[in-house]
This record gives structure tokens, sequence and C-alpha cells, in this order.
């Protein structure tokens, strides 16, 4: 069998109909011409198809084929010499090779069903899938805050890290009042440690909460900084439980609960880092009824910031709100907590959003 390519004029068809051009002229000695590994390769696919063999490229990922291709239609004649030291290598290849792997994950899972459990199987296949929702948090965020919290105090505080930075802000306060103090001061402290988590390891920790709830699989991974979302965890958490995380970071990590303590935005900081023409937009997005509620609560500790809102809003919209404050009922304890802490998270939004920008405190002078 003639197993020599015959000579061809140092140009050929390349894809989708390029000429392309030969990578050396024929040499008609009995030397081997020296190959890259490529280049072996497509001796090699050549002599099977010239044998009338077939040949699985296709199980190759799609840029190896791309590239071969490109080598096989660039090869010109070769001289009996070079097939002969090309055969040699790959017969010592083959007699060497002990053992194959699948070329990639899809193939590999394939591969261990069957040996893994079902349920990771699963869940590993949708961490491939190109075809994962976008909106994977949202939907863990309308998970009622109690199977969250429980959820959270059953896992290592990095878990619950991870789950509470994800939250939307809203949903993480919610979830927040109903942790155990020990449990929130070990979440909260363990966001520090989260800096380095990767976007594989949220997608499996989204995937385990759906799969409780509806099966679905998640993506995504972390944006903000952990002084960010541990600020964040905190901003709209009572002052009680507030203060006792804090007080509890400072003695597991000093420098890291004093950018918690900067970073944080709470009722009180209104006065001093809101811009009075930023005060209509709360009023865009912000209910009513939670806007009287938040004005009502910290008339008593916060009178300042109160009349700070009031001031820059219209007369006719302020005197109506202050004559339906002046009807409510007293609001005290952790219900005045959540009444001032909707109106702190609606200033976030409108932060995250870009609607507004609050004032940078600068460091106080020494």
């Amino acid at each position: 069998m003639d197993l020599v390519a015959q000579p061809r004029a140092g140009a050929g068809f390349g894809i989708g109909g390029k000429i392309a051009t030969t990578a050396f002229s024929f040499s008609a000695t009995d030397t081997p011409i020296k190959l890259n590994g490529a280049q072996k390769a497509a001796v090699i696919v050549q002599m099977i198809l010239h044998a009338d063999g077939t040949i699985p490229l296709s199980i190759m990922s799609e840029a190896t084929q791309v590239h071969l291709a490109r080598v096989y239609a660039s090869m010109g004649p070769i001289n009996k010499a070079t097939v002969a030291s090309v055969l040699t290598e790959f017969a010592k290849h083959l007699e060497a090779h002990g053992l194959s792997f699948p070329v990639d994950t899809t193939a590999a899972l394939d591969a261990l069903e069957g040996n893994l459990s079902d349920s990771l199987l699963e869940r590993m296949r949708q961490i491939h899938s190109p075809t994962l929702p976008k909106n994977t948090w949202e939907l863990i965020a309308d998970i009622p805050p109690e199977e969250l919290a429980e959820r959270i105090a059953s896992e290592s505080p990095r878990i619950g890290a991870i789950i509470m930075s994800k939250l939307p802000a809203t949903a993480s306060t919610n979830v927040m009042e109903l942790l155990e103090l020990e449990t929130a001061n070990a979440v909260t402290f363990a966001i520090s440690e989260t800096a380095a988590v990767k976007p594989e390891t949220v997608d499996i920790v989204a995937q385990t909460i759906l799969e409780g709830q509806e099966g679905d699989a998640a993506a995504g991974a972390f944006v903000a900084k952990p002084v960010a979302r541990a600020a964040s965890l905190l901003n709209a958490a009572g002052s009680t439980q507030r203060d006792a995380v804090l007080d509890a970071l400072d003695t597991l990590d000093a420098a890291f609960a004093a950018q918690v303590r900067k970073a944080i935005f709470t009722f009180a900081d209104i006065l001093t880092r809101l811009k009075p023409t930023d005060i209509p937009a709360i009023i865009r997005v912000l209910p009513g009824d939670e806007l009287n509620a938040a004005l009502k609560a910290g008339s008593g500790e916060h009178q300042d910031v109160v009349d700070f809102i009031l001031e820059n809003l219209s007369k006719r919209m302020a005197d109506a709100i202050r004559e339906e404050m002046g009807e409510a009922d007293t609001i005290t304890g952790k219900a005045a907590e959540a009444a001032m802490g909707k109106l702190t998270a609606a200033i976030r939004q409108l932060e995250e959003s870009g609607d507004l920008t609050l004032i940078v405190l600068e460091d106080p002078q020494v």
C-alpha cells in the first residue's frame, strides 16, 4: 500500500475554500523531515484515511478540530523516511500508553454515572450547563426567611456568609433578625473569609438550597467586597443586634470590624450622608405608610433626622406627614428598628441603582 501522499503544487484547499500554503517543501532524500506534534497527527490521520479507516475526531473540542484541519490542509508531500519516523514514534506511544480518560467534563460525568450519587451528578451537570437561570438568588430570596434562617443555622458559618452575601439586602435583613446572636456573629465574621470564593462554589450552594424547594439550578458570584457585604448585612439590623455583632467582630478581627463600622449606613447617618436634594427620591420608592412609620419610630431618638427629612419635602407633604405622625401610635423596640430599617433599605436601594450618591465622610484628623 502506498502510504506516501502524492506531490502537489505547493498549495491546497484550506478551511472554507481558502488556499492553504504548504508548511514545507518536498524532500526526496532519505532524511526524515522535522515535524511538530500537530503535523505528526496530520500524518497519522492521512494514513488512516488512506487505508479507508475512520477516526472519531468529533470527540475533540472544536478548537482542536479546527487547528488539526488547518494543519492537515497545509501539509505538503512527505518522503518515506518521514512516514517511517512518524510511524515508529506513534507505535512507541501506543505501546507506552496505559490509560485514557474522557476528554471533557460532560464525558467524564457520563462515564461516572452509576458510581456517583444521583444528586451530586445532577448538580455537577447543572454547573456545567450553559443555560443556568440568571435570577437564582431572586428565587432564593422568595423562600420564607424562617426557612433560610434555619438553613443557615444548620450550615457552617462560611456557607452562611455566602448565602447572606448573595441575598438582596431586604431578604438578608429579614433572615438576620431571625438568627441567634451566636450564629449571626459567626456568619458576619465569616464574610471576611469569602473574598476568594469561586463562582462554582456559590453555584453549588445555591443549587443545594433550591433543590430543597424546586430543584432548580443557580449561577453567580460575589461582586461586592467582604466589608461592603458585611455592612449591607448589618445596615438594617436592629441597633442592639448590630452593636452586639460589631463588638464580637472587634474581638475576632478589629481591623475588619473598623472597616465594617465605617461602611455601615443607619438611620442616624441620614443627617450627615444624604443630600437634601435626594430626599424626594425616597418618597418615590417608599410607600407612604412605611415612610410615616419610619419617621414616627425615629422621632424620639433621632428627631434631628426626622426634621431633616421633613424640611426637604414640600410644605404641604411635610404638614400632612406631621399630622399623620401625630395621630399614630408610638412605635418602640424591634418594631421601631424594623420601620427605620425599611427607610434605610430604600436609600441603599437608590444608591445601588445609581439614583443617588451617599456623601463619603472623611476620617477624622488625629
